[in-house]
């Protein structure tokens, strides 16, 4: 009852609803029915709030270990970008593996009859506003809407129910059956035009509206074309009873061309309407760039980029995000579990300071012959290492998206200069590889890692899981400060924003070769917005790689980021049983007579595991077929 309460207390604040107090008392049933609760205004704002706290986002509280929706304190702050190339967990080397446990079959089913529950409590509203219902029903298709994208992607077709089902001890007459993978996209997008229809012409961050509705479905669409289009790629060809009843898969290029325009169409209302904007549109120097683009994830409140958010309130719902990932030199206790990969950041583009155009695919340069492929693991005394004066010199002039995404060695961060050193070479040439032997050199003592002090370091700590493995840490979604005290973290949790919209606006006409939408802007013109509000000057050609490497930039280590490799069916292709993800290790170097930098390419990740997907698990399996009778997925 507690924990009910206070689930209830803290989303109600956010709606505005925390001087009703009568309403906290009344019974949490499984279906609400007291007249004290849906006949006051303050009691249906506390009901509504209680569906929201139960909408499926995958956010700071989402497990995706198996843990699910809404666990709060997300024990190892495992996130969802750790199951992909983007980064490594700094303790635990098998998440990568791990993308077998998305399922949540039974807690998104337990969601989906709440919200037939609320449909079937409208009726009994009575608010003061008439509007008010209009809104709720909008609402409850939107949490439907919602729901069902967060099935759809882990499952393809799925029974669809639209009603509270009544056991009356016949369970064959509560049984149905799966729809087709195409019917259930094409239901959840009538879901989203339904919601638009009914939901108000409002630009509420944290409740549903009508351009949220069109944003929601811009997001399936694309979803939906891109597992249509990308369904036979090489290696992800699945056979069985499901792809011959097209429980998953059976799209026609019909389906996959009216999903990308049902995309693009959702996409032109949400930029037709003229409500939202990309925050610093036009910066004036790639410094404002990143210092705009971090802002977006800890003030996301009142941005008008932000179009759906989940906030949270201390007492009442919090997070732990800060106090799982911030550098151990900040940290209270834990900190430091988000490792972002080389692989991530050398995907960012160097920008030419002066032209500030973009150049892709250029390596970071470690070696002095510029051979970036030499394969070792570790320092190797046949290597020539390029000397840098300081660690900041090596990641110059990248995507300013970059220094606001990830705390790179040297960064300077609440207040200190994070420091990430795995080793030295002394002037004699031998080396101190990830220990924290110390050394002298000119009268001044230096140490492997940095400092004698533990807690003045945030690299290769002998408390594993609290340094980074990968040489760099995560800075997105974090504050630097006042982000680390238990269960009281309240940074809001940006789901829906404008640049998604136009990133996918982008994409659906680049893949789908159909024209751009009417009196709005270009497909072109919409990925060339968010390229330039990155501080570039360059315009890009729209195209499929152009798309993707500014979709990669712009959403990397993103929660959402991760369904991309999922419904462009890359995960196969990525974990092949060779690939290892990779960090980058600096070290002091004395060898030239004088203080150093260099920089060794090394495999990072936890144990010796090399992480194979299969192409099964696009889908996950359907649990308790053996009574409820569904045709079972691939290969399960």
């Amino acid at each position: 009852m507690k924990n009910f309460k206070y689930s209830i207390l803290g989303l109600a604040a956010i709606f505005g609803a925390v001087s009703c107090a009568d309403f906290l008392e009344v019974e949490p049933k499984d279906r609400v029915t007291g007249d004290a609760l849906l006949s006051s205004d303050g009691g249906i704002n506390a009901y509504m709030a209680s569906h929201y706290y139960n909408l499926p986002i995958e956010d700071f509280r989402f497990d995706f270990t198996g843990g699910g929706y809404n666990v709060g304190r997300c024990d190892g702050g495992k996130t969802n970008m750790m199951s992909g190339p983007e980064a490594v967990h700094s303790e635990w080397g098998d998440v990568a593996s791990q993308t077998d446990r998305y399922g949540n079959w039974e807690a998104l089913y337990k969601y989906v009859r709440g919200y037939n529950e609320l449909k079937e409590n409208i009726p009994l509203m009575k608010p003061s506003n008439p509007a008010t219902i209009d809104r709720v029903m909008g609402e409850y298709y939107f949490m439907m809407a919602y729901t069902y994208f967060a099935l759809a992607r882990r499952y393809g077709g799925v029974p669809l129910i639209t009603e509270v089902q009544q056991y009356n001890g016949d369970y064959e007459a509560v049984k149905v059956p799966r729809s087709t993978e195409v019917d259930t996209w094409r239901f959840i997008l009538d879901l989203c035009d339904k919601a638009a229809a009914s939901l108000p012409d409002a630009t509420t961050q944290e409740r549903a509206n009508r351009w949220t509705a069109y944003a929601l479905k811009s997001r399936a669409a694309l979803y939906a074309a891109s597992v249509g289009k990308f369904w036979n790629r090489e290696g992800a060809m699945l056979t069985g009873d499901a792809v011959t009843q097209k429980l998953v898969g059976g799209f026609t290029d019909a389906d996959i061309e009216f999903f990308y325009r049902e995309c693009i169409d959702a996409s032109a209302e949400v930029i037709r309407s003229g409500r939202f904007a990309l925050y610093g549109e036009n910066p004036s120097s790639p410094e404002e760039a990143a210092e705009n683009y971090r802002k977006l994830f800890v003030e996301g409140k009142g941005i008008s980029e932000v179009m759906f958010l989940r906030d949270y309130v201390y007492p009442g719902i919090a997070h732990n995000m800060g106090k799982w990932h911030e550098p151990n030199q900040l940290s209270v206790e834990y900190g430091g579990r988000c490792c972002p990969t080389l692989d991530l950041v050398e995907s960012y583009a160097v920008i030419d300071p002066v032209t500030r155009k973009g150049t892709y695919d250029v390596k970071l340069a470690t070696t002095v012959d510029g051979n970036e492929d030499y394969g070792t693991n570790a320092f190797d005394a046949g290597v020539a290492y390029r000397r840098y004066d300081d660690m900041a010199e090596i990641f110059a002039d990248r995507d300013p998206r970059l220094y606001a995404s990830v705390i790179l060695p040297g960064t300077q961060w609440g207040g200190q200069t994070i420091l990430i050193q795995g080793g030295l070479r002394r002037a004699d040439g031998s080396v101190v590889w990830q220990a924290n032997d110390s050394y002298t050199f000119d009268g001044v003592t230096y140490y492997g890692k940095g400092d004698s002090d533990e807690g003045r370091y945030s690299g290769w700590v002998d408390n594993r899981a609290n340094g980074t493995r990968s040489g760099f840490l995560l800075k997105k979604y974090l504050k630097g400060q006042g982000d680390q005290v238990w269960d009281q973290v309240t940074t809001p949790f940006v789901d829906l924003r404008y640049a998604e919209v136009l990133m996918n606006y982008a994409e659906a006409v680049a893949e789908s070769a159909l024209p751009d939408a009417q009196g709005v802007m270009t497909a072109r013109e919409a990925l060339n917005k968010v390229h330039r509000r990155a501080g570039f000057l360059d315009d890009l050609d729209l195209t499929s790689e152009n798309v993707r490497r500014e979709r990669r930039s712009e959403f990397a280590l993103e929660y959402n980021s991760i369904w991309d490799y999922f419904r462009l069916r890359e995960f196969h292709t990525i974990f092949d049983g060779s690939f290892r993800r990779r960090g980058l290790v600096p070290m002091l170097d004395f060898t030239s007579g004088e203080k150093k930098y260099i920089f060794v390419r090394a495999e990072v990740e936890p144990g010796n595991a090399q992480h194979k997907f299969e192409p099964k698990a696009y889908y996950r399996p359907i649990p308790g077929i053996s009574s409820n009778g569904l045709v079972n997925n691939p290969n399960y």
